[in-house]
């Protein structure tokens, strides 16, 4: 994972570079983000860079966290009472493309990421409510996995705000090869496994070129 965020923000800093060549407008966003399904619902927060081509599209690259959703159960088992504690955590690291509608200030827009979704799953279980552990495991997968998009900017001079919402299909078990994904050494097959929407409200900061 280490290894391909670094290969992440390489690409970040030479599209950057690059960008300042051939792009008009830089933007940068911020948000808040919400997942919801698959028996999940959690709260997180990401950010993008989009590099403006012409009038109409974007593209660029994306970067959410959802921490540890942890929920906690009770049970009993042989005359001990014991707590279990379980939950995901999820960071999708994406490439991102837009089409734009209309002028600013307000625009809608259609996108689409795809990319690499890192998820682990945490179980931890202890004996007699917490005061000694009796069990513990972390299964940690990478996917391949897409979203599509929709959302509105609103522009206000060189700061606007945006919300989108997108539908992420999550492919493989994490365990095979079916798929060559660049810079992705985990096994990757093509059966999707899991689901799930997410909802982003953030601001963005616009640099160089002008008003869309």
């Amino acid at each position: 994972m280490k290894k391909l965020l670094l290969k992440a923000v390489a690409i970040v800093i030479g599209l950057t570079v690059f960008a300042s060549y051939s792009y008009s407008q830089v933007q940068i966003g911020l948000h808040g983000s919400r997942l919801e399904g698959t028996g999940s619902s959690q709260w997180g927060f990401g950010g993008n860079i989009k590099f403006l081509v012409a009038d109409k599209f974007a593209i660029g690259v994306a970067a959410r966290g959802y921490p540890k959703n942890m929920e906690s159960e009770t049970f009993n088992s042989g005359g001990n009472t014991y707590k279990m504690l379980h939950g995901n955590s999820i960071v999708p690291v994406t490439a991102s493309l837009d089409y734009y509608f209309g002028k600013a200030p307000v625009r809608p827009y259609l996108g689409l990421d795809a990319g690499a979704y890192f998820r682990q799953h945490i179980i931890s279980i202890t004996q007699n409510n917490g005061s000694s552990s009796y069990y513990n495991t972390s299964d940690k997968k990478t996917f391949f996995g897409a979203a599509p998009r929709a959302g509105l900017n609103i522009e206000l001079g060189p700061v606007g705000i945006f919300g989108q919402a997108g539908y992420n299909f999550l492919f493989g078990s994490g365990s095979k090869d079916d798929i060559t994904v660049p810079g992705i050494t985990t096994g990757i097959d093509t059966k999707p496994t899991d689901k799930f929407w997410t909802f982003d409200v953030g601001l963005f900061f616009k640099i160089g070129g002008k008003s869309m």
